[in-house]
């Protein structure tokens, strides 16, 4: 079991991260006026990236509960502050595309692909 949730961990993370890159391209090539919401393929593409990296955020939790030892690790924190910070970069950036602020939109959306890879880097190199 332990074996299959790595897998479903790591298969995840890449989701999460194609999804990210897609709100990325959603903030690119969305309107430079307001917006008003966020409707459509829009919503979809950003709640599916938000979720995703919650699932993948809480699985590496269930991870970390099923070695014990890992608890302590860099990596097992800079994955709860991914966690934490991801969804907080990623409400701003849907507020700021709703508003028509596309300039904030694309640096926050951009700020959030590069959480993820780095912290996907991380969880796959273990440099510390």
């Amino acid at each position: 079991m332990y074996e299959t949730l790595i897998k479903a961990h790591g298969g995840l993370a890449m989701l999460a991260v194609l999804l990210s890159l897609g709100w990325t391209g959603v903030a690119l090539a969305g309107p430079s006026g307001a917006a008003g919401m966020v409707t459509g393929i829009r919503k979809v593409v950003y709640i599916g990236a938000v979720a995703v990296t919650s699932l993948v955020g809480l699985l590496g939790l269930v991870l970390v509960g099923l070695r014990p030892d890992w608890a302590g690790s860099a990596f097992t924190w800079i994955g709860l502050a991914t966690l934490v910070f991801y969804p907080i970069l990623g409400a701003r950036s849907r507020r700021a595309h709703a508003a028509g602020q596309k300039g904030a939109a694309i640096g926050l959306s951009v700020a959030m692909l590069l959480l993820l890879l780095v912290t996907y880097w991380v969880m796959m190199a273990k440099p510390f």
